[in-house]
């Protein structure tokens, strides 16, 4: 013979919830029903606790990304002009922009020590586990090297875009500019320009 399950008096766990000091469990307890279907059930009705405030509003909906970045993309937007665009400008801010990336590096790894120690006080307990792998994986030693080898490459590529051409590409320009306007070397051009 099973027991018959009573009913819950929901007047009565509301009436406790909104007009006394008991915990939830308590409640929960005297009433012989879970303090999670009690919290449900609060929520769902909108039930406030003794001193505290009115239920607060739904969160507003958050504003789409674009309008947080748009003011601060137009705060640092180089206008383009005939300066601007030119390939030694372009290059000169890439180094520029390099450097600077070269420095927050530096900064990072000579103070590790104190960045993982917040990255620890940040983010306490099992909750936070993998937020804090993550942040300690982004600046962990092989990332830094990584970021290190992509600034070396583009430092690397931006100095040769403007380094002057090698020996045997000026000896053969050298060589092309020398042949323009004469005569000499043109018979070999084409062997039906041979004058025999």
């Amino acid at each position: 013979m099973s027991k018959a399950k009573k009913p819950i008096d929901w007047a009565g766990i509301e009436r406790d919830y909104v007009k006394t000091d008991l915990s939830i469990r308590e409640i929960a307890r005297w009433y012989g029903c879970s303090d999670k279907a009690i919290r449900l059930r609060a929520k769902a009705g909108g039930w406030a606790r003794p001193g505290a405030e009115a239920p607060q509003d739904a969160p507003r909906t958050p504003r789409p990304l674009i309008e947080h970045v748009e003011p601060i993309v137009e705060r640092i937007r180089t206008p383009l002009n005939s300066e601007t665009a030119k390939p030694e400008a372009i290059i000169g801010r890439g180094r520029i922009l390099a450097l600077r990336m070269l420095d927050e590096l530096d900064a990072t790894t000579s103070h590790i020590g104190e960045i993982e120690e917040a990255i620890e006080e940040a983010t306490p307990g099992k909750s936070g586990a993998r937020r804090r792998e993550a942040m300690m994986k982004a600046v962990s030693l092989p990332v830094r090297a990584g970021t290190l080898k992509n600034l070396a490459l583009a430092v690397k590529t931006l100095a040769e875009t403007l380094a002057p051409a090698g020996k045997k590409a000026a000896a053969a320009e050298e060589a092309k500019a020398a042949g323009l306007g004469s005569d000499w070397g043109d018979d070999l051009a084409a062997p039906d320009a041979r004058p025999n």
